[in-house]
C-alpha cells in the first residue's frame, strides 16, 4: 500500500472515531472551559504533546492555561480546571495529577479511549475517543493480512490524532464564543523564535 492510500485510510478511521463523540458532553466541556479561572493540561508522551498544542491555542485565545510539570505552572485552586489526556486512562502521572485535582476540588475533564478507566472515574466530564477497538489484534487475524488491516495507524496514533483534531474543533468553537479571530490569535503568537 502506498503512502497516499494509508493516509486516506487513517483519515477515514479518524473521521469514524470523531463522529462518535457525544455533542452534549462537548457543550458541557465548552462551558467548563469558559468558566474556568485557570486551566491545567496534563498528558504523557505523545498525548502530552497533543495537550501542549491545545494549551498553546487556549493561551492564544486568552485563557490562563498551564501545562502540568512545567516549572512556571502555579498551584491549582478549588474550581480550577484540569484537562487530563490518556489513551489507556491508566497513565500513572496523569492519574496522580487527577487525584490531586480531586483533593482540592478542581474540575476534571478526561480525554481517554477507555470509559471505565481509573482516570475516567475521577472525571467531572469525560470525552471518549473510541480508538481502542479499531486496533484489536484479533480483528487483524480474523480479517486476514491483505487489504483489510483493522487500523493503518500504529499504537496510539489514532487516539492522539483524533484528540488533536477534537481539540482543534473545540478551539474553533471557543474562538466563536469569545469573539476571537485569527488576527487575535496572531497577536498572542510568540515573537521570540
Amino acid at each position: 500500500m502506498n503512502v497516499k492510500s494509508s493516509v486516506r485510510n487513517i483519515i477515514s478511521e479518524i473521521s469514524s472515531v470523531l463522529e462518535e463523540i457525544d455533542e452534549n458532553t462537548v457543550e458541557e466541556i465548552i462551558t467548563e472551559i469558559l468558566k474556568a479561572n485557570k486551566i491545567f493540561i496534563v498528558g504523557a508522551g505523545r498525548s502530552g504533546l497533543v495537550g501542549k498544542a491545545f494549551a498553546m491555542r487556549l493561551m492564544q485565545i486568552g485563557f490562563k492555561v498551564y501545562v502540568v510539570g512545567e516549572t512556571i505552572t502555579p498551584s491549582m485552586d478549588e474550581g480550577d480546571l484540569l484537562i487530563a489526556i490518556s489513551n489507556s486512562g491508566e497513565t500513572k502521572s496523569v492519574c496522580l495529577a487527577s487525584q490531586i485535582a480531586m483533593s482540592i476540588k478542581g474540575n476534571i475533564i478526561v480525554i481517554t479511549s477507555i470509559k471505565n478507566s481509573r482516570l475516567a472515574k475521577k472525571a467531572t466530564k469525560t470525552i471518549i475517543i473510541d480508538a481502542k477497538h479499531r486496533t484489536d489484534p484479533n480483528r487483524f487475524v480474523q480479517k486476514g493480512f491483505h487489504n483489510e488491516m483493522p487500523s493503518f495507524a500504529p499504537l496510539g496514533t489514532l487516539f492522539e490524532v483524533s484528540t488533536f483534531l477534537f481539540f482543534e474543533g473545540l478551539i474553533s468553537s471557543l474562538m466563536e464564543r469569545t469573539n476571537r479571530n485569527e488576527e487575535d490569535l496572531k497577536k498572542m503568537h510568540t515573537v521570540l523564535e
